[in-house]
């Protein structure tokens, strides 16, 4: 974590025996963190900070640290950070999240992280971390901290800003967990096709990508988080987390079943599309000539290889008429793991290529 600064004793959080909120005593470069601790109705943790609260489960209790520095304050698994200290002879390990203040825009290269809200002053997020911070020479240790781990989707969910000066982001993001949290088909009930292709369009652009289209390009030039850096041949998708590489399957999976009008199930003369798209990397010249919607059509067939079925009537009759479909997988209980490396490479083209045409 950067600016490491006044970092202060850990703080156990919340013996069994409380029952009564107490404050923090910070000194005057932490005092945005300095805290009051109360239980609420269902015995939940509250933390609440000068223009935060963060609403911990009641099983954390006894098991947590808190660490607050100048621009952050840290939560540790207890079991996980003693053990690797004493094994490494310095502070380290059992990170389970921060609560992080900065006037920049910098967590944007973060590998994982969530928004949480801005104010005058500047934004707040929380970072996670992307390797395993427990101790893994103990099993008890190791468990109770994945025990912790499995909760954090809840505490996400439970971290809110306080203050009346809040300037809203839901604008700034159509998903702001994107990036952090496994995506469902819920939450892309209701959007248009266009709507969740600049969904996906969002999680290339929280890693500096630059757009073909103008308007496209424009959208993501309005938002206070972009940094367009990277020219759209130069982009490297292994730049995205397990987060992102499952939401954007998701979403173009989503494009398939929605019943949006296609003819490409016409315009195919031959058995494949691309017979190529499963065993080489596409370039954007073998996808000359082809309209958005063979495009889709395209990445369909990459399904449609692993015996994936289809919602849509007409994808799924076009398939049907293919001698090598052998269709047994039912959409809901597809695997995108099943993908080998050149289709999920391709896939990711062709999304693009799409997205320059639409």
């Amino acid at each position: 974590m950067k600016k490491n600064l006044f970092t202060r004793t850990l703080l156990t959080l919340l013996c069994l025996c409380l029952t009564a909120a107490f404050s923090l005593t910070a000194l005057a470069d932490t005092s945005r963190w300095e805290a009051t601790t109360s239980r609420d109705e269902n015995n939940n943790i509250c933390i609440d900070f000068p223009e935060i609260q963060v609403v911990l489960p009641s099983s954390w209790g006894g098991k947590v640290q808190m660490n607050i520095s100048t621009d952050y304050v840290s939560f540790y698994h207890i079991d996980s950070r003693t053990a690797l200290t004493e094994e490494l002879g310095f502070d380290n390990g059992g990170h389970l999240f921060s609560i992080c203040f900065t006037t920049e825009e910098d967590y944007v290269d973060l590998p994982s992280y969530m928004v949480i809200g801005k104010t005058t002053e500047g934004t707040y997020y929380a970072e996670f971390p992307t390797d395993v911070q427990a101790y893994t020479e103990d099993t008890d240790i190791y468990d109770e901290y994945f025990s912790l781990a499995d909760d954090i989707d809840w505490v996400k969910a439970n971290i809110t800003l306080t203050i009346e000066t809040i300037l809203t982001v839901d604008t700034e993001y159509i998903f702001t967990d994107s990036a952090t949290s496994y995506l469902t088909e819920d939450d892309l009930a209701g959007l248009t096709a266009d709507e969740v292709q600049m969904a996906i369009n969002e999680i290339y652009a929280r890693h500096h990508r630059k757009f073909l289209k103008e308007d496209v390009q424009a959208y993501f030039d309005a938002k206070s988080w972009y940094s367009g850096t990277i020219e759209a041949e130069d982009f490297d998708i292994n730049v995205m987390n397990v987060y992102e590489s499952a939401n954007i399957n998701l979403m173009v999976e989503y494009l398939d079943t929605h019943d949006f009008d296609s003819d490409a199930a016409d315009s195919a003369d031959s058995e494949y599309i691309l017979e190529q798209s499963s065993t080489a990397y596409l370039t954007t010249s073998d996808l000359a000539g082809l309209t958005a919607d063979e495009l889709q059509m395209a990445i369909n067939e990459i399904y449609a290889r692993h015996g994936r079925k289809f919602n849509k009537d007409s994808v799924q009759e076009y398939f049907n008429s293919k001698s090598w479909y052998v269709g047994t997988v039912e959409p809901e209980d597809f695997d995108t793991n099943v993908l080998n490396t050149y289709e999920t490479t391709n896939i990711t083209l062709l999304l693009e290529v799409k997205e320059a045409l639409s």
